[in-house]
């Protein structure tokens, strides 16, 4: 079978009509659960579970090696990678020694080039590693800096692969290849490719000091902003009225808004960004067209609608407050029997190779750290910002 990006995964790729299995099957689940708010959470519980998921996907010879899921038989780094990262969101990296946090650095460490900075590892280098972006060298390398950022460290080499966009007119050149004002745009990868690569300069800008990062970044900035769509707020010319379009954009501009909002940057039209957001909720409070959305999907929205909380009416926050109280049950239904979450309820997950993929229900070591991120940007939106903890850095997670 053909392996899919992550957000055509994320997308309704399947029937609309097989979600009703999902909706039958959670929605006694999801009825017992609808009044749970953050409040309500016992989130010392809920980080126990996720605590003793990584722990049973710990190579017994290391403490920086992990399995991506129960099916997987090989250690990866991007399951090591998920693991620091989702260790650092509930506390327990700050319980290491120096010298533990010293073997994660030389860990990671062990798989950067030189050469590109880009991180390689053979279990899962495939045909498609090295040029795609939903998953892959630059969208490992991505989530990357976001575990170095959390042990207090850096990467050994900079990123030199992102030098060819320093040159004037780079990016300019390569994105005028798409039709920013046509459907086709969505059905590409270039939104995930525009974050690797923007928060990774950004990421060289900050970390390495390079000037000439820098100014990429404001040139690839500039020219986002003289593509945002007048009528939607946001890019494509997907249309905000056809449910599956509308959910492919706002996945689209969850990819690009944070390059602006890094840099505090939120001088956007807010509430008309809000109101298609919004649109995307579905019945049991997830984010998605089929009842069982995605870790993906559900983030996506969720980030947005508190980014742009502050920016927008009292009568559109009073809005916003509803749908992350009805999402915060949603996203821990899908923390399953083995304390991790699943990606997509009831279905596997082909994730970029055999050794980073996962059964139905079972939990995996992305979507464990995407929806434990999605809980931590709720719970601190909610007035719980002791429980989690999310440090600053480009990209993903800040």
């Amino acid at each position: 079978m053909l392996i899919h990006s992550i957000k055509r995964l994320a997308r309704p790729i399947v029937q609309e009509a097989r979600s009703q299995v999902s909706r039958l099957s959670v929605s006694k689940k999801i009825a017992a659960q609808r009044r749970m708010n953050t409040g309500d959470c016992d989130f010392r519980l809920v980080k126990q579970r996720i605590a003793g998921f990584l722990e049973s996907l710990r190579c017994p010879d290391s403490m920086c090696r992990y399995r991506y899921s129960q099916s997987c038989s090989r250690p990866t780094l991007y399951a090591s990678a998920y693991a620091s990262m989702t260790k650092s969101m509930i506390g327990e990296l700050s319980a290491l020694s120096e010298g533990d946090i010293l073997a994660w650095v030389d860990y990671f460490d062990s798989f950067q080039s030189p050469n590109d900075g880009l991180f390689w590892d053979p279990e899962v280098d495939n045909e498609i590693y090295s040029d795609s972006d939903w998953w892959g060298a630059r969208h490992l390398a991505l989530h990357m800096v976001s575990a170095y950022t959390d042990l207090g460290a850096r990467p050994r080499y900079p990123f030199r692969f992102l030098e060819p966009y320093y040159e004037s007119g780079s990016i300019q050149s390569w994105l005028e290849q798409y039709d920013w004002d046509g459907v086709g745009l969505g059905q590409s990868d270039v939104d995930n490719k525009i974050m690797n690569i923007g928060c990774l300069l950004q990421y060289q800008r900050d970390m390495w000091g390079d000037d000439r990062a820098g100014s990429a970044v404001e040139r690839l900035k500039l020219y986002l902003r003289s593509r945002i769509n007048p009528h939607t707020g946001i890019w494509t010319g997907l249309s905000p009225v056809n449910k599956h379009q509308r959910s492919r954009a706002v996945q689209f501009a969850y990819h690009l808004f944070p390059l602006f909002f890094y840099d505090g940057d939120f001088d956007f039209n807010a509430g008309r960004v809000v109101s298609i957001v919004l649109q995307t909720q579905n019945e049991f409070g997830g984010f998605g067209v089929l009842a069982n959305s995605s870790a993906c999907e559900d983030i996506d929205s969720i980030e947005l609608l508190i980014r742009f909380r502050p920016y927008v009416s009292e009568g559109t926050r009073l809005q916003i407050d509803s749908a992350i109280k009805n999402a915060f049950s949603w996203v821990l239904l899908n923390q399953v029997e083995d304390g991790g979450f699943a990606f997509r309820l009831n279905q596997k997950h082909a994730y970029g190779s055999l050794q980073t993929s996962s059964e139905a229900n079972q939990g995996a070591m992305l979507p464990t750290w995407f929806r434990t991120l999605s809980v931590a940007h709720m719970a601190r939106h909610s007035g719980y910002s002791s429980q989690f903890r999310v440090n600053r850095c480009p990209g993903l997670k800040y």
